[in-house]
């Protein structure tokens, strides 16, 4: 604790009680966003969408690729 604050808490309580809320809050925030939808991969040949990362269960090969970098 600064100087700063110990003088604030002094002088006006009620503004320092609040601004002690806040950073309890800030604090208590979790820090990483909430995951999203998983990752959805398209087959170059036959457009088959999927979870799978590498082999199209139609196909049976390496053509799936990340949606939006076909």
């Amino acid at each position: 604790m600064s100087i700063v604050e110990s003088l604030i808490r002094l002088v006006d309580p009620v503004q320092a009680q609040a601004r002690a809320e806040d950073r309890r809050i800030q604090r208590e925030q979790p820090k990483r966003e909430v995951a999203g939808d998983p990752p959805r991969y398209r087959c170059r040949i036959c457009a088959l969408e999927d979870a799978a990362e590498v082999y199209c269960p139609v196909c049976l090969a390496d053509t799936m690729r990340p949606i939006g970098t076909l």
